[in-house]
């Protein structure tokens, strides 16, 4: 059992584990627990209706430890950290926000047009570092939810 996790987490693990959809090597590819934003139930909820299949993160948010790889399984968090589903990295690019083209945005889900998605992004970002601007680096994920499934 990945350590840090909530009771509930582990116990949503264990059932993804004991389920059909999961992989014979998933304890091994457990990353991290991820949570959209501060770990709201509607962001959670986009990517569990699979509207929301792209994120990104600053690099030193991954300090001390290595940001996902392709193959990585995570376990996708709500509010209050309550258990939600369990999703895969598809894909993660270091990129700058200025190069991230509309079908990210639209795959990121969080804002209808380039220009608002920029501005969120800049807005969101600053708040984590008063120095973020459209050319800082990001990292850029792809991923695909796995379980539940249904």
């Amino acid at each position: 059992m990945p350590d840090g996790l909530t009771p509930d987490q582990a116990a949503f693990w264990a059932a993804f584990l004991a389920s059909p959809t999961a992989p014979p090597d998933a304890g091994a590819r457990f990353h991290s627990v991820f949570a959209i934003g501060s770990g709201s139930d509607a962001g959670a909820a986009l990517i569990l209706s699979g509207v929301k299949t792209a994120t990104s993160s600053l690099p030193a948010e991954f300090e001390g430890t290595t940001p996902p790889i392709p193959g990585s399984l995570s376990l996708l968090t709500g509010a209050a950290g309550r258990p939600m589903g369990i999703i895969e990295t598809l894909s993660i690019t270091a990129l700058p926000l200025a190069q991230m083209d509309d079908a990210f945005r639209i795959a990121y889900a969080e804002w209808p047009d380039q220009a608002s998605f920029e501005r969120g992004m800049i807005e969101w970002y600053q708040g984590l570092d008063p120095n973020f601007t459209a050319d800082t680096p990001l990292l850029a994920e792809r991923f695909r939810l796995i379980w539940p499934n249904d």
